[in-house]
């Protein structure tokens, strides 16, 4: 029998609407300073190392498609030094926590599997001053910045572990940007460019990093399960970095209906509209920023990465998408959507999609489908200038997933666990993200869009494919696309 992508996803889906698998989260493997956290309900630590994570990539420029493949050596020892100093969790923690509830999950797949909304059901699309516009973010009215001096809360009423990590970054900064259509200070982290005296650098561009589903939040932001590699790749770069840090299962959009204030939820969802028409130009303008940008995502900020960028087109210069979904229209993404958001409902299974973007198949549904929206890339004046970096792995375990690996940095029993975790959950996972993945570059192909694909051979849903592509992505798209010019 072969095995096709789309059979890959649809087997994904069942194992986890049957329970194998308890959510689409992030199955994490933090890094710190001190040594490296837990995967999931599990505790072995894995190690930052790239070195197990063979690429393959494809670059697409306008028409033409030029491919390579490229193996890195496989070493046998962790390079990084955090992986020579593990640490055990004493608790679970992270977005890997089921937060959501059974019953939920399972009306997720029903609601997903409903025919297309038509007639008035599908007329459901805001007037475009709710959304987010097309005009320059320079344009538009600046936000209140203000100095942020206490950790906000996790959900676990804990200090959020990034405040203080971000301390340990030259040109470290915790700020709030005020949103005017959320009505709330949203907290930030910033990561200012700096000279060798540590003094902040003017006219730099500026990096944002879009954290995933159970953001900082639930612990596992950029800050706290990448800090060496995020020091490693830009704090020695002339780069402004932005982390929005709150938005947990959000998918970073405007939302049609408010949650109304919860443990993850506190009050209206505007993000579209505080990223692009709020905090850019607010952030920027505070920053002394020169107007280029570049955005990332991974897992479900991916596809808000992408959503941004089809939103905005030319807003950005460079746009990464790691191991995420572009699209959010047809049946299975949209149950991939409505397992993510089920985990905002903290066992109340009162989230759905429908709260997002209205019954699957309306027009904003579309709206906030970036395989649907790509084609806004495209217009009278040509290709957007925008550069992309597309990338998911197999779901095949790589070297980070394997028993042998773990063992090293754990007992045997819980090595056991996290390789089961990581090799059956997250590698279902990541074989859905990556059909999605392969259908966008297809579209982009198509229309002519400039497109790095690294298509990895191998790689589960986890920490260890986000922080190498945070590297490849910035030699390869990122930094050519804001540093070195056209």
């Amino acid at each position: 029998m072969k095995i096709t992508r789309p059979a890959l996803a649809a087997v994904a889906a069942v194992a986890i609407a049957a329970g194998a698998v308890p959510v689409a989260g992030h199955f994490q493997a933090a890094e710190s300073a001190q040594g490296l956290a837990t995967i999931e309900r599990v505790h072995p630590a894995v190690s930052e190392s790239t070195s197990s994570l063979p690429t393959s990539t494809e670059t697409t420029h306008t028409a033409t498609t030029e491919a390579s493949a490229t193996a890195s050596a496989a070493s046998t020892t962790p390079t990084s030094d955090a992986a020579k100093e593990p640490k055990v969790a004493t608790d679970i923690d992270g977005a890997s926590v089921p937060d959501g509830d059974r019953e939920g999950l399972l009306n997720q797949a029903k609601d997903a599997l409903k025919p297309e909304a038509t007639g008035e059901e599908a007329d459901n699309m805001p007037k475009m001053d709710d959304t987010e516009s097309t005009e320059s973010p320079n344009s538009e009215e600046l936000m209140e910045i203000k100095p942020l001096t206490a950790a906000p809360d996790d959900y676990k009423k804990n200090p959020q572990e990034w405040f203080n990590e971000l301390k340990t970054f030259p040109g470290g900064e915790a700020i709030t940007v005020h949103s005017k259509a959320m009505d709330r200070d949203i907290p930030v982290a910033l990561i200012r460019a700096v000279d060798e005296n540590g003094k902040p650098l003017a006219k730099a561009p500026t990096y944002y990093l879009l954290n995933g589903a159970g953001g900082s939040e639930q612990n596992t932001d950029w800050l706290a399960m990448a800090p060496n590699t995020v020091r490693n790749v830009l704090a020695h770069e002339p780069v402004n970095v932005v982390i929005p840090m709150e938005g947990a299962f959000s998918y970073y959009v405007d939302w049609l209906s408010n949650p109304g204030e919860g443990k993850y939820f506190k009050g209206e969802q505007k993000w579209s509209t505080f990223l692009a028409k709020e905090m850019i130009p607010s952030v920027e303008d505070y920053l002394d920023a020169n107007g280029k940008r570049a955005v990332t995502g991974f897992s479900m900020s991916a596809t808000s990465s992408l959503l941004l960028a089809v939103h905005n087109p030319d807003m950005f210069d460079a746009v990464g998408s790691f191991s995420g979904c572009a699209a959010t229209s047809t049946p299975l993404p949209n149950f991939f959507t409505g397992l993510t958001v089920n985990r905002g409902s903290a066992g109340a299974g009162n989230i759905t999609p429908e709260n997002i973007w209205g019954p699957r198949g309306s027009d904003y549904n579309r709206y906030n489908d970036a395989l649907v929206m790509a084609d806004n890339l495209v217009s009278e004046n040509g290709v957007s200038k925008t550069k992309f970096y597309l990338s998911a792995g197999t779901g095949l375990a790589g070297q980070t997933d394997m028993l042998s690996y773990l063992r090293e940095h754990s007992g045997s029993t819980e090595a056991l666990n996290a390789a089961l975790t990581l090799q059956i959950e997250g590698g279902a996972i990541e074989a859905a993200m990556n059909a999605c993945t392969h259908d966008l570059n297809t579209k982009f192909t198509k229309l002519g869009v400039h497109t790095y694909f690294n298509k990895r051979p191998v790689g589960t849903h986890s920490w260890p494919l986000w922080r190498d592509d945070l590297k490849v992505s910035w030699d390869k798209v990122i930094r050519p696309a804001l540093l070195e010019g056209e």
